[in-house]
């Protein structure tokens, strides 16, 4: 039990901004109509947690989501699914992206029978919890550290347990589109480079374009 409050309190310390940018652009919710089901994006983020992440894995970006579409109605709808180290899985509005940079990657070869089939996978996983061991163990392996990884894990539909690049890459592993052979490894920063995603946006990090 005590184990589980340190654990808790260790998650909400770490989801904690350090930082507001001034000159960051925007999120903008009319950005909503250009947006398909499957988009993936990345965020640079401004907590505790994506300093960290950032500084491990050498990238720019420190978290990945995915565009689910409009869960509700309303002009800044939540319309966005992402695990958060201290909610889990959870709906987010685009809104709450404002003063971040994001970038907007768009999976192609994917009909939309496919980009439907990810977005109701992904809203199913709504409650689950953020997988804490897995994060430790994989930044542990890209420290160089002593290090083992989670039992290996077949691909499941009814998985309840991620990170967020891993709720990612699960959901295009169970349609038959690995972004890599093995998605426990992945980081925020290899979807930009994962050769199943376009760049929407490349030079303004506005997710409107």
């Amino acid at each position: 039990m005590l184990r589980t409050r340190l654990i808790g309190a260790l998650a909400r310390y770490l989801a904690q901004p350090v930082t507001r940018y001034s000159l960051a652009t925007d999120a903008d919710p009319l950005s909503l109509s250009v947006l398909h089901h499957g988009d993936v994006l990345l965020t640079d983020g401004n907590t505790r947690v994506a300093a960290l992440v950032k500084r491990i894995t050498r990238s720019t970006w420190s978290h990945v989501s995915i565009y689910v579409g409009p869960l509700e109605k309303g002009p800044d709808p939540l319309c966005i699914v992402e695990a958060d180290i201290a909610a889990g899985v959870r709906p987010v509005r685009l809104s709450e992206l404002k003063g971040l940079h994001v970038r907007v990657l768009r999976p192609t070869g994917l009909d939309e029978k496919d980009r439907s089939r990810l977005a109701e996978w992904v809203v199913s996983r709504i409650g689950g919890e953020y997988d804490l061991a897995h994060a430790w163990a994989l930044a542990r392996k890209l420290l160089r550290l002593p290090a083992r990884l989670p039992p290996r894990s077949t691909l499941a539909e009814s998985a309840t347990r991620f990170i967020c690049s891993s709720l990612v890459a699960h959901a295009f592993a169970l349609i038959g589109t690995p972004i890599l052979p093995v998605h426990r490894y992945l980081t925020p920063g290899d979807f930009e480079s994962a050769p199943l995603f376009e760049v929407v946006n490349p030079t303004d990090n506005r997710s409107s374009r």
